[in-house]
């Protein structure tokens, strides 16, 4: 018998395994756990997904039925007067320069004390409803109405704070799949109900409609076509093309025992002279006698009392007469007035 040391070395053969079997040397997946987490994770999957559409539809269909149930009355209103006045603006727009009219029976001193809406816009602006939309929104302050003494609201808190009356905003809701952007609106919705209704509800409660268009960048270069509508009987007031030409006169007020200031530049042709020019222009057309600044012989002739203004100021005429500064000029003064 031989002794195993003595047998040469021979190397090492895998068993042959079964045909079709796995090797032994590879390890062995738990196909039938892994299976069965797989379609146990797709079934809670399924089924969080399937939930989430169902709360989706839910709030979907209960934002939809509180804005029919508590502003569809308003949402016709607001969607017909934002309609009107769009109309009025493109129309207008499209016109060119308008003639110029103005009905008898007005009378700017009667909207004082009336609910009013005021829009400014470009011509390009005025074109089509969208560009009336948008040059709304972006609309800024100015002092035309302050000229004219009115106070009406500007339309831009009629764009701004309306867009859930309109029919696009209910297509959004409608046309939302997701959880989170519907519970958005639906808290945006319930804050409009509480705070914005009570303004629009006034905005739509208007009694006139002042509409200003530039028919350039700004309004001391360039021409200004206003108009007036009465919202209540649907008519228009005025229409006429203006040419602003203001400026602003300094006057100091001197009061005894009191110091005077330190004399001061404002800017003389700022855009308030310019709209206090529209102004006083709209209301000589109207009927109402504008504030007129003059000098001269005539007007001293008016008052009355030319020896009291030639004592008070020699004219240049005069040897040795200082020649007196316009207000206004370069270098000039604003003239005092005694305070009573």
């Amino acid at each position: 018998m031989s002794d195993p040391a003595d047998r040469p070395l021979e190397p090492a053969r895998p068993e042959p395994d079964e045909p079709g079997a796995r090797p032994s040397y590879m390890p062995r997946v738990p196909w039938r756990w892994v299976l069965l987490f797989g379609g146990l994770l797709a079934t809670v999957v399924g089924f969080y997904q399937v939930r989430q559409h169902q709360r989706a539809d839910a709030l979907r269909a209960e934002i939809l039925a509180s804005h029919d149930r508590n502003l569809r009355s308003l949402s016709e209103r607001y969607v017909a007067f934002r309609q009107r006045i769009e109309r009025w603006v493109v129309d207008a727009a499209q016109a060119g320069e308008p003639e110029r009219w103005v009905d008898p029976r007005l009378a700017i001193s009667g909207l004082h004390s009336g609910d009013g809406l005021y829009l400014r816009l470009t011509v390009d602006q005025a074109r089509s409803v969208e560009a009336v939309r948008q040059g709304a929104l972006g609309m800024g302050e100015d002092s035309l109405t302050r000229c004219l003494g009115l106070a009406p609201a500007s339309a831009r808190g009629l764009y701004a704070t309306g867009e859930f009356l309109t029919p696009e905003w209910l297509e959004e809701v409608r046309s939302a799949t997701d959880l989170m952007r519907l519970r958005v609106l639906d808290e945006q919705l319930a804050r409009n109900m509480e705070v914005d209704v009570p303004v629009l509800a006034t905005l739509l409660r208007s009694q006139y409609f002042l509409l200003v268009i530039q028919q350039g960048d700004n309004r001391r270069d360039a021409p200004v076509d206003v108009y007036l509508w009465d919202l209540g009987e649907d008519r228009q007031l005025l229409r006429a093309r203006f040419q602003a030409r203001g400026i602003l006169i300094p006057v100091r007020l001197r009061f005894d025992g009191v110091p005077s200031a330190p004399p001061t530049h404002p800017p003389l042709f700022s855009g308030g002279a310019h709209d206090c020019s529209i102004a006083a222009q709209i209301k000589a057309l109207t009927g109402e006698a504008p504030m007129e600044i003059g000098s001269g012989s005539a007007l001293e002739t008016e008052l009355g009392e030319p020896e009291a203004a030639e004592t008070a100021a020699p004219t240049p005429s005069e040897p040795g007469a200082p020649t007196p500064s316009e207000p206004g000029a370069p270098g000039a003064q604003p003239p005092e007035v005694p305070a009573p």
